[in-house]
């Protein structure tokens, strides 16, 4: 992954718990901060055998143009539609450092694509370009949060395609973000090439209706309540902390969440992994189209990064076993739970609208 540090202050957390309850009004979030207390969790079944599969599948160089990242992009659309999501392909041409001009494409699915809002699970699914490692894997970066949110879609299953499809309140999005990495030195310019796209994409803000008139529409960018983005998951014991102070109600659901499951005796070992504190500083990544256009920002990103963070080190050999069983279990129960008590629009930008 082409991730960097940029240390920046930031102003002292918010104290809220904001999945419970997710109905709280616009003017409560604005005037209240509830205190964090402890959420119940519910007894998803692993699905290691899909995990391994998909992680297989994912796991092999996928440069944007190599023959890899094709078969990593069409495993993705076949694995969404195989799940029920409807999968759509957001694909443009750009011209990159060393390559020249390539061809990238965001992958996307969607249930409920009618609905008021989403919540959005995101990651990057091409690999680091290393012109003396041509076989650099990205393990942690980001095959295993790919295979995460797939393994999430598949044990969630019975829920998603039963009583969650159809509603209206809310929809879920898986994003698979393509031209993450740099593919010469991480600059504004050179990174996130997809998140930008798609993100300037959702920030239209005109149609042409039937009549062939222009008319204003809402932005589809506003209508995501929050994205979640997974990334440098898969080492032992990853850290995550809290980035920003609007969804740090939604960091603290996974520490309860965490705490609760590993009372129950559902998690292996005894290392927390998500911290209850801010973070010393905030790491550029995917998110950073999607922060400028107003959008909560969930990041789940392990700090300090992991020791074979764009090395040849980062492959199958040297995961975390039972550190990403333990995130699978924590995930899947959040993103359960910011559907299930999902009642109304949940509003956490910094500026509303």
């Amino acid at each position: 992954m082409g991730i960097g540090s940029k240390l920046m202050a930031f102003a002292g957390l918010l104290c809220m718990l904001l999945l419970l309850p997710l109905a709280a009004s616009q003017a409560q979030t604005q005037q209240q901060q509830p205190q964090a207390r402890a959420v119940g969790v519910t007894q998803w079944s692993d699905d290691e055998a899909h995990f391994n599969r998909t992680l297989d599948s994912i796991l092999v160089p996928r440069v944007v143009g190599s023959p890899g990242h094709q078969q990593v992009r069409d495993y993705l659309v076949q694995s969404l539609s195989g799940l029920g999501f409807q999968a759509e392909v957001d694909e443009f041409k750009q011209r990159v450092p060393v390559f020249g001009e390539l061809t990238f494409a965001n992958v996307v699915g969607t249930i409920n694509p009618h609905a008021q809002n989403f919540l959005a699970l995101a990651c990057h699914y091409d690999s680091k370009y290393f012109p003396n490692d041509p076989g650099f894997l990205g393990a942690t970066d980001s095959a295993v949060p790919c295979a995460i949110l797939l393994n999430t879609a598949k044990t969630l299953s019975g829920y998603l395609q039963k009583e969650f499809r159809n509603r209206n309140d809310v929809g879920l999005m898986l994003i698979f973000f393509d031209g993450e990495e740099a593919f010469k030195d991480w600059t504004d310019a050179d990174s996130v090439y997809g998140s930008k796209h798609l993100a300037k994409k959702l920030a239209q803000v005109v149609r042409k209706d039937p009549a062939g008139q222009f008319q204003q529409a809402p932005r589809n960018i506003d209508r995501i309540e929050v994205l979640v983005l997974l990334d440098l998951i898969g080492a032992r014991n990853p850290k995550f902390s809290s980035f920003y102070e609007n969804t740090h109600g939604l960091h603290t659901s996974l520490v309860q969440i965490e705490k609760s499951l590993r009372s129950a005796g559902q998690l292996e070992g005894n290392n927390n992994m998500f911290l209850n504190r801010a973070s010393g500083g905030l790491v550029d990544d995917d998110h950073r189209p999607f922060l400028e256009e107003n959008v909560p920002i969930l990041h789940l990103v392990a700090t300090p990064f992991p020791d074979v963070w764009h090395t040849p080190r980062d492959n199958a050999a040297n995961l975390h076993w039972p550190s990403i069983r333990n995130f699978n279990r924590v995930f899947r129960n959040f993103v359960y739970q910011y559907l299930k008590r999902h009642t109304s629009p949940v509003n956490l930008r910094f500026y509303r609208t």
